[in-house]
């Protein structure tokens, strides 16, 4: 199916304020615009439960993901219909996302509890639609709904069927660069509050990444990996080396001896959660031709495909 058939050009707005408004009035207002121009008015599911719905969900954690996008949602038991919404906002509003940039598209989005995969799939492929930076720049601009509706059908998206690793993806908060310092890298970790970070060269391209686990092992001598305990060296400074060295030591010359966890973007659900739980992954990073498109945490699958279900 088209996606130009799932969202109607009345459901496109251009000008989504957030100065002075709180989270609530910004979901409300948006609320406002689906009830005006769709069947939802006449769902036997109230509209302020449904409106409920999506200021909770906002509540547990902001659906904002980065890089300028949002995707309020709610699954509702007893909803016959799909909506969405498009909004757009080319002043930015501040809804705490975790790379703290202001969002520019929300992607609203309500469907049966029936159809959980609908959301997944609906959302990848207007978010398809929004990958390019040309795109984005016209919708920003001045564009008017009627013209964001015939872009949108004249590019012929479809809706999956599958749930594929593009889907679900996040965008990358973060990377190093190969010729970063160990302790570059360790600033850069903390500041992401993360526990890896994607590397790549001076062409961004994705050549690996980092972790603590990384840092914490360079200082460490070798046989350390096969003792029990270290009781008996407890006054030796494992790190000296590394704070001897860390302003100098490129990480790209650290010869990490693993593989990263890369998936191509048509990963299937099935096989993101195979790799996660066999391989003992916590993070997978969506790459193709050496470009790295997103990634896939734990909490990703839990938050999308669990919680959300």
């Amino acid at each position: 199916m088209k996606l130009s058939l799932l969202i109607q050009r009345t459901c496109i707005i251009t000008d989504v304020k957030g100065e002075g408004k709180s989270k609530k009035e910004i979901l409300s207002g948006l609320f406002d615009v689906l009830i005006q121009n769709t069947s939802l008015k006449d769902e036997e599911v109230p509209s302020d439960e449904i409106l409920a719905k999506l200021v909770l969900r906002e509540e547990e954690l902001s659906t904002a993901v980065g890089e300028g996008f949002a995707f309020p949602h709610a699954r509702l038991t007893g909803l016959k219909g799909f909506y969405m919404l498009l909004g757009i906002s080319p002043e930015g509003v501040h809804f705490d996302a975790p790379d703290h940039k202001p969002v520019h598209f929300f992607i609203m989005s309500l469907v049966p509890m029936s159809n959980p995969n609908l959301l997944l799939q609906t959302r990848a492929a207007l978010t398809k639609f929004l990958l390019s930076k040309q795109t984005r720049a016209e919708l920003l601009s001045g564009a008017s709904p009627n013209q964001i509706w015939e872009m949108i059908d004249s590019s012929k998206i479809s809706i999956n069927k599958d749930i594929v690793a593009k889907d679900i993806m996040l965008p990358q908060v973060g990377c190093v660069y190969s010729a970063m310092t160990l302790k570059e890298a360790a600033i850069a970790l903390h500041k992401y509050h993360s526990d890896s970070l994607p590397m790549l060269d001076d062409n961004n391209n994705f050549i690996g990444d980092i972790s603590c686990h990384d840092l914490f092992s360079y200082g460490l001598p070798n046989f350390f990996s096969t003792l029990k305990t270290i009781s008996f060296v407890r006054n030796m400074n494992p790190f000296e080396k590394y704070f001897l060295v860390d302003n100098t030591l490129r990480i790209g010359d650290l010869n990490i001896d693993r593989e990263s966890p890369v998936i191509p973007p048509d990963t299937t659900l099935m096989e993101i959660i195979f790799e996660m739980t066999t391989h003992n992954r916590q993070i997978l990073y969506v790459v193709e031709n050496g470009k790295l498109l997103g990634v896939i945490d734990r909490f990703s699958i839990v938050d999308k495909i669990l919680v959300n279900s």
